[in-house]
């Protein structure tokens, strides 16, 4: 069991504060951090709890009593616990609450897991998202500050302290959109500017085959193309997913459909790779996603459930060939849920004439059949 000061130096770099910091924040010296931190001292008793909330922990995590779970184990429970959280019947709203606080509670055990602590700010994007757009956590204004300061300090910690490359541009890619969200537009262009870019021309993708072909006496090397197509097809398509969502929201309906169809025409191009098939599936449902809120802006109410069955039949085929489906359950949990996040973007007098046409029970029909 680690001792209160090595607890108070974990937390404290988690955070992402120096001890001049800390220090401040509690009405004390540099030096006294220094010692408590080098098992020099201890902090009275009346700081236990301002340093709890300081870290956003309990005081039984701060004192060592709490035990944890670590490493890639914790992760993959906490992912597939994930999994149960938003399988619920809550609203998307609550559901992204109850995995940020989720989240929250297990980066607390473990504070140098930076994807259980990624994941926080992830789900916390989606709640700016839901309290921007619909005024979400408006009534306790308190807890969705704590929120976000809270993200804010977790994105800190990851730039500061965490190797994973990867996983420094996912926590600034999802706290960029806390802050478009919060309107801190200038803050999220400075994480904006840490990104990487499509304007360099001197991509990994672009020379990686070419140090295959060499290294091998010009024999290609299939799997590191594959591999570059496929990162090409996820750009592709976020892209995409991105571009056409603005295009729904706020463009004329039909001008809105006509370029999902440019968009969609692309991606069919990439079936001509068998192996990307899945991702490409994925994609498109994305995209089609957005489709029956652009038909409902014109009345067309049987097109939009349509786009219903055309979700259900690419996961009925996902399915099928994608390893991630082994488990059925899994796949028609997925369809549902997409199903259900297609409806959400509908007015509710339109979800109800769209779940009123035979297409709607049609897609359910599919998806129930599944395996």
């Amino acid at each position: 069991m680690k001792t209160i000061g090595e607890n108070i130096k974990i937390m404290r770099r988690k955070c992402g504060f120096t001890q001049e910091e800390l220090a401040t924040r509690l009405s004390v010296t540099p030096q006294a951090i220094s010692k408590w931190e080098n098992g020099n001292g201890t902090p009275d008793i009346s700081q236990l709890i301002p340093l709890a909330q300081i870290f956003g922990i309990t005081t039984d995590s701060l004192l060592g009593v709490v035990s944890a779970t670590y490493g890639d184990a914790h992760t993959e429970a906490a992912l597939g616990h994930e999994k149960l959280l938003m399988s619920t019947s809550q609203s998307e709203a609550e559901k992204h609450l109850a995995a940020y606080t989720y989240f929250r509670a297990e980066s607390e055990k473990e504070p140098t897991n930076y994807t259980i602590m990624r994941k926080c700010i992830n789900h916390a994007a989606e709640i700016s998202r839901h309290a921007d757009f619909s005024g979400f956590l408006s009534d306790t204004p308190e807890q969705y500050q704590e929120i976000i300061a809270d993200c804010e300090r977790k994105n800190l910690c990851i730039s500061r302290y965490c190797e994973d490359k990867s996983e420094v541009e996912k926590s600034d890619y999802a706290m960029i959109w806390i802050y478009i969200h919060i309107k801190e537009f200038d803050k999220a262009k400075v994480l904006i500017d840490r990104l990487p870019s499509l304007n360099s021309n001197n991509l990994q993708e672009h020379i990686i085959t070419k140090l295959s072909l060499f290294k091998h006496n010009f024999t290609p090397d299939k799997a590191e193309i594959a591999n570059s197509m496929q990162k090409l097809l996820n750009t592709t398509g976020k892209l995409f997913f991105f571009t056409f969502e603005d295009y729904a929201y706020f463009a004329d309906s039909k001008e809105a459909i006509t370029y999902c169809d440019k968009l969609l025409g692309i991606l069919d191009a990439y079936k001509a790779f068998d192996e990307l098939l899945p991702s490409i599936l994925a994609g498109e449902n994305l995209l089609r996603s957005s489709l029956p809120m652009c038909h409902t802006k014109h009345g067309d109410f049987d097109s939009a459930a349509a786009e219903l069955i055309r979700i259900a039949n690419n996961y009925a085929t996902l399915a099928s060939i994608d390893e991630t489906y082994k488990d059925i359950e899994n796949a028609k949990t997925d369809a549902r849920n997409a199903i259900e996040k297609a409806l959400a973007k509908l007015k509710a007098n339109c979800r109800e004439k769209v779940c009123a046409c035979a297409q709607y029970s049609e897609a359910l029909k599919i998806i129930e059949s599944m395996g």
